[in-house]
């Protein structure tokens, strides 16, 4: 490819990245940090609440995920735990669903007055508002973060050392505490700290949780909401608070950072990675009680609760037989309503699947393209993926409240009008979960060997018919999975969908909030069902294409 045209693509690549991604949050943050001394700072001071339960509940989150996640990720990735697979796919679940239908699992199960379980241990013996309930939903729905970077740091640590320090006369379980514990606690604490900023950028549960306790618990993502309906009046605010919100992302990514520096474990070449499990001896079945007791409390019970209200007749109703009934499940899944917002957001989903395969196979191509620029390229791809759902919404929401007008030779006339339509929305999905597809495609870019691309040039083949004869069907597996990740996260997004959804129009997500929110709950436990249901597809057809594409290997 001539330099020519390899400028031409990175330009016609980053100018809609800047356009609709970079630009809408340099706005804001620019917007935000001349609020204060517009709005003065006293009102600054009277938000401080906002902030100081947002990093209480967030820190108190991450602690959580950090005490269940430790013991577990040893259980599951290193011992000889029974059932070890099938436990991994359960509580990594809650990755792959929305927090959101976390928090509606536990309002069912620990609801003050209505709640199962308090109906068994008695009226307001449980209480999930406030700030210990919505901690603790997210920290649970963060758990899967802290055990697969303790998976994965598992993994990279040398059986060799364990070994020796068995031969030094250590038992097997001091030669893990002792060596193996301390080279993973850095993944761990990186794990946790990605649950805070996971925790921070949350917005349903603070909501659903936070809102209606007594007295209300609001942290930054539900007061930007909140001032965001005010109107313009409100906009000022909410750039000042989403400023401070997005301040904790770099520190967040620098503390990972650091903490992955410090816990990096590099094997000597030609040392394999193999080590025989832990074995638990008599504490064996302990140990599978144990876990299967966490695992049934902490990830079925919550669903089974939501699929109980799904099939009661209102909430709070009488538990019998006779009160169960499948007359939502017609009435919500059949209803103009909820169908129109389905064909939404499966085409939306759709339409923004493929621009994070096309946009991020092209930035992957641009990273080869260009070896010095290549880490600006990732950086531009993939930093709106670190930015909060609510901060990126509000972001696109005060760059394209107004139609943007270009004047091309004083002829031509094009007119930008993007407020309170879809393809605001479409947008917001699409940059958001660009890092998706720019990673997997540069991870399988890296993979193919370049001689496979010239070897078809020399053959008389153009630049364009080479790449799409060769690598593209090499490359297809990590496309498939890149658009189904995507397409699944925008399917089932509730934050942006909330704030960007214009007004006329509905998506799932933004109809699942009201139904809970405002109507229905044994409604809007009807679509969560609806949810789960499409991730647990989801996450087959993932595993059906990684084994396909490890038996073509």
């Amino acid at each position: 490819m001539s330099p020519l045209a390899r400028w031409l693509g990175l330009f016609a690549w980053l100018v809609p990245l800047v356009l609709f991604a970079v630009g809408p949050v340099v706005l804001l943050l620019a917007r935000g940090a001349g609020a204060p001394g517009t709005l003065g700072w006293d009102w600054l001071v009277s938000e401080a609440g906002a902030l100081g339960n947002t990093l209480a509940i967030s820190g108190g989150a991450a602690v959580l995920a950090l005490v269940l996640g430790t013991p577990l990720s040893l259980l599951l990735f290193r011992t000889d735990l029974p059932l070890r697979g099938a436990f991994t796919v359960l509580f990594t679940l809650p990755s792959a669903i929305p927090a959101f239908i976390w928090g509606m699992g536990w309002l069912s199960l620990a609801s003050p007055r209505a709640g199962y379980l308090n109906r068994l241990l008695g009226e307001g013996t449980l209480d999930i508002h406030g700030p210990v309930g919505i901690a603790f939903v997210e920290g649970l729905s963060g758990l899967p973060l802290v055990l697969l970077a303790g998976a994965a740091a598992l993994r990279r640590v040398d059986p060799a050392l364990e070994e020796a320090a068995r031969v030094c006369g250590a038992s097997p379980a001091r030669a893990l505490l002792t060596t193996t514990v301390p080279l993973v606690l850095p993944s761990l604490l990186s794990g946790a700290v990605m649950v805070f900023l996971m925790a921070a950028s949350s917005f349903g549960v603070p909501y659903l949780l936070g809102v209606s306790a007594s007295p209300p618990t609001r942290v930054l993502t539900t007061r930007i909401y909140e001032l965001v309906l005010l109107g313009d009046e409100g906009l000022g605010r909410a750039s000042a608070l989403a400023l401070a919100l997005l301040l904790l992302t770099p520190l967040s990514l620098l503390a990972t950072w650091a903490l992955g520096r410090s816990g990096r474990v590099r094997l000597s070449t030609g040392k394999g990675l193999a080590s025989r499990p832990l074995s638990l001896g008599r504490a064996r079945t302990g140990a599978t009680v144990g876990v299967a007791s966490t695992c049934a409390l902490l990830v079925l019970l919550p669903l089974a609760a939501i699929l109980l209200t799904s099939l009661q007749r209102s909430f709070g109703a009488r538990l019998a037989w006779e009160e169960l009934t499948l007359a939502h499940w017609s009435g919500v899944l059949l209803e103009p309503r909820t169908l129109r917002a389905t064909g939404l957001s499966l085409l939306l989903a759709t339409g923004a699947g493929a621009l994070v395969c096309g946009l991020g196979l092209a930035a992957a191509l641009l990273q080869r393209a260009f070896r010095r620029l290549g880490a600006g390229v990732e950086a531009v791809a993939v930093w709106p993926y670190a930015v909060p759902g609510t901060v990126l919404a509000l972001a696109l929401l005060l760059a394209f409240s107004r139609d943007w007008r270009f004047i091309l030779v004083d002829k031509v006339a094009f007119v930008l009008a993007l407020a309170h339509t879809p393809w605001l929305l479409l947008i917001a999905y699409a940059a958001k979960y660009l890092a998706l597809g720019t990673r997997n495609s540069a991870e399988a870019l890296a993979q193919l060997d370049p001689s496979l691309t010239e070897a078809a040039r020399i053959s008389g083949a153009g630049p364009l018919r080479a790449f799409v004869d060769v690598p593209l069907p090499l490359l297809r597996p990590a496309l498939t999975v890149a658009f189904i990740l995507a397409f699944l996260s925008c399917a089932t997004e509730i934050t942006m969908s909330v704030l960007l959804v214009p007004a006329g129009s509905e998506v799932l997500g933004k109809l699942l909030f009201d139904l809970q929110s405002y109507a229905d709950p044994a409604a809007a436990a009807v679509l969560a069902c609806a949810f789960v249901a499409l991730v647990v597809l989801g996450q087959a057809v993932l595993a059906l294409v990684a084994r396909r594409a490890a038996e073509a290997r």
